[in-house]
């Protein structure tokens, strides 16, 4: 066996390479990123400071006219004639409460008074003519000759007899009085902000202080091209001002221009383009550092890979000679090609292989001729075209660009017998021709294969029909679940409903109190009934997701004392319409404990309700609750004892009380109806608990029921809930609300439940209508909609996502609570998908749904 030398260096790794060009990329783009963020920033930061100056000048000014009315009025009430004789000792007085530097009075003559000052005759000024005229405003002097500044006169006129007298100017300085408001900085340097009036002449300037009456085009010539100065003239005018940026020849500036008030002056605020720039030139100088490190690391990566090669070197020379070994250890036929020139030299020839093919290896032929012949000669008919397309020399150079190795499984007749052959190219160099091909028979491996196949293929069609059986069954029972659901809480919101109108008339009886306490304590009944058979409707709702590990224990601290008041005063009448005795006895030394209470009901309600189910008249029914030592300090065991003296269980059917669905039939049961669900529960629950359940029964004489579960005991200083505050006693006074539902009975309790409250509201039947309702209607006419899922001509949900479409905004962010029938909680999460604001399950529990309406209309 010949010997070659094959000689490679270690390449730059691509990735490397990659993710130093994608770090520049980064490093550019953030540059390019951080520096648009600093201009959005700043342009958000000057419109907000320009909209403060504007309010707080707008304020300053209305504050200033409603002073120099004042002035006007306190001065007017002092007067004892149609003559100020002594303005100064008038104003002088007012200095204090007021916003101006001084105060003047001109005659009606147009001579204006001043105390620190020669009488002069303003009567050809402005502010003369208007308020001799009645009329009160601002007027700017630009040239007044004791200012150096502009000269702001916030003028009223003087009455006495309900006569103008005079005028009244009260004198504000443009840089003393309204400069204080233009104070702003960014990055600790000051921005360039004006004040100019209606004609864009300047009032007041940060910069320079004698800018006061020259025109801001004017001023802005010195530093800016007229295409610029077009800019602020037509942020000038926008309805919504916004900041924008301006380059000159020294840099990028921002700059806002916003109204300050009724008057039509403006308020103008300039980053300076130095401030700007300074913050660039801190990115772009960490981008150059963070360059500088990514070239330093290229470099070291460079210089330890030219040590790698170097080292490596001499390490592969003999790597690739290793694999052509292996080959002809594992392949019985072995052979070494020369990609360029297709010439073979073969290392080892299976004897088989030898007997059809020495006279061709004899003459040491072009690689695709030595194939060529030995498909003809060897390979089944079949997978002959196959065979020519994937191992020509031209396939194989393509094929070794992309792997440098790969493989392939063929058949062959070799005496009448089919076998399978694996033929295995591996290209050991990028940098040579040469590549190594090896063949060998595998006839074993491929026979376990297609077995292995065969099995594999049988049990996923046996796992599909499994898979299709138990998808159809879930689906099954998620469809009964959700129409029963529906089915169930649709009445029993009537059912709760009607309950608390009820309760809302009894008030208005007048009966005797005897009467009125026997009838309340009736209606509570109702209620506490109602919402228990509630509870159990949850409780089989939920079964699957009991069953399925996902249901959790939601303890919280109670009264031990409350555990089973509620259902005892339930099970009473029950008790006493089928003449059973009904006993109860507590001894729970622990006053407070942990426990899911919900859970902890269903349990105690499944029970007793069996008991006296199943009791006769006449009968006795024991319910006993005592806590018990646990081993772990901090805990205690409640255990809850049931007995009857009903007609008990057959010893057959006791292994099956806790099965779903299982009912015992006998002549004893026959008449009693039930669903075979509620111990099943029990025995759901109790094990969610960590708890056990126990049952004994002889037919004939009763039913003993024990069960005992863990609790953690809490702090004693719980107290009792007092009663919520009647829902009557609330108040939605002026507020309409749009009822959609479909059920009249529904509407009806919804509607007059609200109406207790004073609320105004309106009912449609169909989703169409709900939404055709708010389209036509003035946007505000409605504060809440308390919408149905399931409704036809547009149910909900679809209704919901429509409204939420609408383009005016108050209409789209309308309040919406939905009401359903079901409880469960991908049904919630689709609703609040769609858009609703709140979710109330039917039966409507309506101190639940006034408190949500309250808090949405905060």
């Amino acid at each position: 066996m010949k010997k070659f030398k094959l000689k490679r260096w270690m390449p730059l790794s691509p990735a490397i390479i990659a993710v130093a060009i994608a770090v520049v990329i980064l490093v550019v783009v953030y540059a390019l990123i951080a520096r648009e963020t600093f201009f959005k920033q700043v342009e958000e930061s000057i419109v907000q400071d320009t909209r403060r100056m504007s309010s707080e000048l707008t304020e300053k000014l209305k504050y200033a006219k409603s002073s120099i009315k004042l002035v006007s009025h306190s001065v007017s009430q002092k007067m004892d004639g149609p003559e100020l004789r002594r303005p100064e000792s008038a104003f002088l007085s007012m200095m204090d409460e007021v916003p101006f530097s001084r105060i003047e009075y001109i005659r009606k003559d147009g001579l204006k008074l001043s105390y620190d000052e020669e009488p002069i005759d303003v009567s050809e000024s402005d502010f003369f003519r208007q308020g001799i005229m009645g009329r009160s405003g601002v007027w700017i002097d630009y040239k007044a000759k004791t200012f150096s500044e502009s000269k702001i006169n916030v003028y009223t006129p003087l009455y006495y007899n309900n006569s103008v007298i005079g005028v009244i100017s009260g004198i504000l300085g443009g840089q003393k009085d309204l400069l204080p408001l233009l104070k702003n900085t960014v990055n600790g340097e000051s921005t360039v902000a004006l004040v100019c009036d209606g004609e864009l002449h300047i009032i007041t300037s940060n910069i320079v202080e004698n800018d006061y009456g020259k025109s801001f085009e004017e001023r802005a010539q010195d530093f800016f091209t007229a295409d610029i100065f077009d800019m602020f003239k037509k942020n000038a005018v926008l309805k919504e001002p916004k900041a924008f940026r301006f380059t000159t020849e020294y840099g990028t500036s921002i700059a806002c221009v916003m109204p300050a008030n009724e008057l039509g002056w403006f308020v103008v605020q300039m980053v300076p383009y130095h401030v700007l720039t300074s913050v660039i030139k801190i990115i772009i100088l960490k981008s150059f550092l963070a360059l500088f490190f990514v070239l330093l690391f290229f470099i070291i990566y460079i210089h330890s890979v030219y040590r790698t090669n170097r080292r490596l070197r001499s390490e592969l020379e003999g790597k690739h000679l290793n694999v052509i070994n292996a080959l002809t250890d594992s392949y019985g036929s072995a052979f070494v090609i020369d990609s360029k020139t297709g010439q073979s030299e073969s290392y080892c020839i299976n004897e088989n292989v030898s007997r059809y093919m020495q006279d061709a290896f004899d003459k040491s032929p072009h690689y695709d001729q030595l194939t060529s012949l030995y498909v003809n000669r060897m390979v089944l008919l079949e997978d002959r075209p196959l065979f020519d397309r994937v191992i020509n020399l031209e396939r194989l150079n393509h094929e070794f660009l992309k792997h440098n190795r790969f493989e392939f499984i063929y058949r062959i007749s070799r005496g009448g017998v089919i076998h399978y052959m694996q033929v295995h190219y591996v290209k050991p160099s990028k940098d040579r021709p040469e590549f190594v091909m090896g063949i060998k028979l595998v006839d074993e491996s491929m026979n376990a294969e297609l077995e292995k196949r065969k099995e594999l293929n049988e049990q996923r069609v046996a796992l599909v029909k499994a898979l299709d059986r138990a998808q159809r069954a879930d689906k099954a029972k998620s469809n009964f679940l959700f129409n029963i659901s529906h089915d169930i809480r649709t009445p029993m919101n009537a059912i709760l409903g009607y309950g608390i109108l009820a309760q809302k008339y009894l008030l208005n009886l007048n009966l005797p109190e005897a009467q009125s306490s026997m009838l309340n304590y009736y209606m509570r009944g109702i209620q506490s009934a109602g919402t228990l058979l509630l509870d159990m409707i949850n409780s089989v709702l939920n079964l699957t997701t009991i069953e399925s590990g996902y249901e959790k224990l939601e303890e919280h601290p109670a009264l031990t004392a409350t555990l089973s008041e509620d259902l005892i005063s339930t099970f009473e009448q029950t008790a006493r319409q089928k003449s059973v005795m009904l006993q109860v006895s507590r001894n729970i030394k622990s006053r407070c404990v942990y426990v899911d209470k919900v859970k902890f009901h269903q349990i105690l309600l499944n029970i007793v309700s069996n008991a006296i189910k199943y009791t006769r008249a006449g009968g006795l029914v024991r319910i006993s609750l005592r806590d018990l030592p646990h081993e772990t300090p901090g805990m205690c065991y409640i255990e809850m004892i049931v007995e009857d003296t009903g007609v008990g269980i057959s010893e057959e059917f006791l292994p099956k009380v806790f099965e779903l669905f299982e009912r015992e039939q006998s002549a004893l049961t026959r008449g009693i109806d039930g669903t075979g669900l509620g111990l099943s529960i029990v025995k759901k629950l109790v094990d969610l608990m960590r708890g056990t359940v126990k049952i004994t029964s002889r037919v004939g004489e009763g039913t003993r029921v024990v069960v005992v579960t863990p609790h953690q005991i809490a702090d004693d200083q719980i107290e009792e809930t007092p009663d919520e505050e009647s829902p009557f006693k609330k108040s939605l006074a002026g507020k309409r609300i749009l009822v959609a539902d479909d059920d009249p009975q529904t509407i009806e309790i919804v509607s007059s439940m609200l109406e207790t409250v004073n609320a105004d509201v309106v009912s449609v039947n169909t989703g169409n209508d709900c939404y055709r309702k708010i389209d036509m209607s003035p946007a505000g006419s409605f504060d809440v909609v308390l919408m149905d899922i399931k409704m036809p001509k547009g149910d909900g949900l679809e209704t919901t996502a429509r409204i939420r479409k609408m383009e005016d905004r108050r209409k789209s962010r309308l309040p919406i609570i939905a009401l359903s029938a079901s409880a469960f909680e991908e049904e919630k999460q689709t609703a609040f998908d769609a858009g609703v604001n709140g979710y109330v399950t039917k039966p409507i529990d309506f101190a639940q749904l006034f408190a949500l309406i309250m808090r949405l209309l905060k």
